[in-house]
C-alpha cells in the first residue's frame, strides 16, 4: 500500500494545484506530502485488508474452512492486524532511510524477494525431480537471470566522462586556467 500511495501522491503533485504548491515549498512542503502519503497508505491498507480478510473467510482447505469463526470479530481483528503490520513496515522503512543505510522501503522489498528465493529454487528443483521441467530449461532460466543481473549492474555502474574546458582568465600579466 505504501508504494501505491507514494505513486498516486507523486502523480497528484503534477495534477492537483494544492499538491503542486506544496512541492514548490521546499522542505516543509516535502514533509507535508510525506504526511499525506502516510495517511493515504492507511486508507489503501484498510481497503486491501478488508479484501484479504473477506477472501480468507471464504476459503476452505481439505473441506475445512480456513476461518473457524467468520464474522465481524474476525474481520475487525484481521483488518487491524494487517493495517498495523503495514504501519510497522512503513515506520521501519523510514527508520532505515533516516539512519543512512539506504532507501528503507526498497531494502524491505529486496529482503522480501530474497526471503522467497529458497522456496522458489526448491519448487523448481522439485519440478525437475518429478519431470515436469527439464534440466536444460532450469539452466537456461539460471543463465537468463545471471544475464539480466549483469546487465542491470552494468547500466547502474555506467559512467560517461565529460571533459570540461574552463575559459582562461587573465590576472595581471599572467594567464590562469
Amino acid at each position: 500500500p505504501y508504494i501505491s500511495a507514494s505513486i498516486i501522491i507523486q502523480l497528484m503533485t503534477s495534477v492537483v494545484p494544492k499538491f503542486e504548491q506544496l512541492k514548490k515549498e521546499g522542505e516543509s512542503g516535502k514533509r507535508k506530502i510525506t504526511q499525506y502519503t502516510r495517511y493515504f497508505t492507511v486508507v489503501l491498507a484498510t481497503f486491501q485488508a478488508i479484501g484479504v480478510a473477506s477472501a480468507i473467510q471464504g476459503q476452505s482447505a481439505g473441506g475445512l474452512p480456513v476461518v473457524f469463526n467468520p464474522g465481524f470479530a474476525f474481520m475487525f481483528t484481521a483488518v487491524v492486524t494487517l493495517v498495523s503490520g503495514t504501519l510497522f513496515l512503513m515506520w521501519l522503512g523510514e527508520q532505515v532511510t533516516e539512519r543512512g543505510i539506504g532507501n528503507g522501503i526498497s531494502i524491505l522489498i529486496f529482503a522480501g524477494i530474497v526471503a522467497g528465493l529458497p522456496s522458489a529454487i526448491g519448487g523448481t528443483l522439485e519440478l525437475v525431480r518429478t519431470g515436469e521441467m527439464n534440466a536444460f530449461m532450469v539452466i537456461m532460466l539460471f543463465l537468463v537471470a545471471v544475464a539480466v543481473t549483469a546487465f542491470v549492474i552494468f547500466v547502474e555502474r555506467a559512467q560517461r566522462r565529460i571533459k570540461i574546458n574552463y575559459a582562461k582568465r587573465q590576472q595581471g600579466n599572467k594567464m590562469v586556467a
